[in-house]
């Protein structure tokens, strides 16, 4: 394999810049388009958590934003590397 970068790892690149702030911007509009969904959804009170499917619903809006939140934590970094497409 190559290294892309000097110094950074092998098989990998340095995200730019502009595409590291535009993958953040995509991220964040994902996280908000998911919690509109799930602050509409009757799975918040805990008197509506009655079935396993309302409860389980809960726990996949809950899962995927915390998930985008890891992303774009990862993402806030200033330097990010990335896989290279071969």
């Amino acid at each position: 394999m190559q290294q892309a970068d000097e110094g950074g790892p092998s098989g990998m690149r340095q995200l730019e810049e502009g595409e590291r702030l535009e993958l953040i911007d995509q991220l964040k509009a994902k996280w908000d388009d998911v919690n509109a969904t799930y602050q509409r959804s009757s799975v918040l009170s805990l008197a509506s958590l009655d079935t396993i499917g309302k409860v389980k619903r809960k726990e996949m809006y809950e899962a995927q934003l915390a998930q985008i939140e890891r992303d774009i934590e990862k993402l806030s970094k200033k330097v990010v590397y990335v896989a290279i497409d071969e």
